[in-house]
């Protein structure tokens, strides 16, 4: 898809080619609120609205659960094939993936799984999601040193946030370290943030790297290989659009093999040992040799229903490389319409350090989020500023009413900044 910028009706657009265009208008059909002419849903990094793929397998999922005598059994199978889909997706095999309940769950379970010397310590930004950051420091009592990189007074003094990469890392990291933990995409700034020049630098040396990366699957084509990560979690309920209570532990295998981690929660669905006729006896307990050790018997069906249609959806019909791009264009588009309105886009403006779905815009006065909620616009405010985050089903006519909004406010005397 390539982009051009003109101007029509007094307001500069961007222009997607033709054949992509029409391609993601027929897409944006499967969204019905965004056909409501007096909403603007610039929304997906918090909480994207549903889509008729996902609704007709939830659906489905009730009408079995109400009319047939067995259900279950073809629920569980679609378990292994969700975790196959999702497998194909991050390009790792199905046996280094476990279900979780959410990304924090999943975290805590490989963080807590490690095992550390007092005195050891774990590096991540100051900046780090609060879900992250509190699964590590919650092991300080255990002697953990959770040491945090100050970014963010440096970022308030030069106005600029930058993408982390091994660099950043570097005074922080000794001979004591045994974690990075990082999110690939930053939700406050839209950072994309380079793992693989982390794992690069420091799995040689032993440290692991653990990623989260719920910001990145769905918008944004993801390699687990490639980036070489320990583990990385994510929750399905954003850019992959499941209902909440369904996320994905991956966990390199080679990290089982060396670290033989404990799951912190045990139960049947974590050991390899068992008998079919579920009693207990008294043996050593052989916990799964992959990540399955992570992973609970029984996972939301219902989401894993819907995970599976949307996964199926995502990677043969929409592409998720294809979708990347659109929110790279429109983010393009965005970029075009703040620079025309004088109004700031936080954070890195390359392709490389900047996620393509989510743009911090530098308004802090509050009088524009009342402003943009009167005209349909939902957004979400931050630290840093107003997020806008775009979906597949977005276009180049959401841009264009968030421009207009955007001049409207302006013309009122709205301030653009923190002053």
């Amino acid at each position: 898809m390539s982009s051009s910028i003109s101007k029509t009706n007094g307001l500069h657009q961007a222009s997607i080619s033709p054949d992509a265009s029409s391609r993601f208008d027929i897409f944006r059909q499967l969204v019905p609120i965004v056909s409501d002419r007096n909403v603007t849903y610039l929304n997906a990094s918090f909480a994207p609205p549903s889509n008729l793929v996902t609704h007709e397998a939830i659906t489905k999922y009730l009408s079995d659960a109400l009319y047939k005598k067995r259900p279950k059994p073809t629920w569980q199978v679609a378990v292994e094939e969700t975790r196959k889909l999702v497998g194909r997706y991050i390009n790792t095999d199905p046996s280094t993936i476990a279900f979780t309940r959410d990304t924090t769950e999943g975290l805590n379970n490989f963080v807590r799984g490690l095992h550390f010397q007092p005195g050891d310590n774990v590096v991540i930004l100051d900046s780090e999601h609060p879900n992250h950051a509190y699964a590590w420091m919650s092991l300080r009592e255990a002697g953990l040193e959770v040491r945090q990189i100050p970014t963010i007074p440096e970022a308030d003094k030069t106005g600029q946030v930058t993408a982390a990469n091994a660099a950043t890392f570097a005074p922080y990291v000794d001979d004591r370290t045994r974690a990075i933990g990082i999110s690939s995409i930053m939700f406050h700034s839209g950072q994309w943030n380079d793992v693989a020049d982390i794992c690069a630098a420091y799995r040689p040396r032993g440290i692991h790297v653990v990623v989260d990366a719920t910001q990145q699957v769905g918008f944004a084509s993801i390699d687990v290989k490639a980036m070489g990560v320990s583990a990385a979690a994510f929750g399905m309920h954003k850019g992959l659009h499941c209902p909440t209570g369904l996320a994905v532990l991956y966990v390199n295998t080679n990290v089982i093999t060396d670290e033989n981690p404990t799951p912190p929660i045990v139960g049947y669905g974590a050991v390899s040992n068992v008998r079919a006729d579920l009693l207990v006896p008294d043996d050593p307990i052989l916990y799964h040799p992959n990540a399955r050790r992570y992973e609970h018997l029984n996972v939301s069906l219902i989401a894993i229903a819907a995970a599976k249609a949307y996964l199926a959806f995502y990677l043969d019909t929409i592409g998720p490389r294809e979708v990347e791009e659109h929110l790279f264009s429109l983010g393009d588009a965005l970029r075009q319409e703040c620079k025309r309105l004088s109004v700031g886009v936080v954070g890195p403006e390359t392709r490389k350090e900047h996620a393509p779905h989510l743009y911090i815009l530098d308004l802090h006065n509050p009088g524009w989020m009342e402003h943009l909620e009167e005209r349909g616009i939902i957004v979400t405010p931050y630290r840093l500023g107003i997020r806008v985050s775009f979906g597949f089903y977005n276009n180049l006519r959401d841009v264009e009413a968030l421009s207009r909004a955007l001049e409207t406010g302006l013309e009122k005397g709205l301030s653009v900044g923190k002053d």
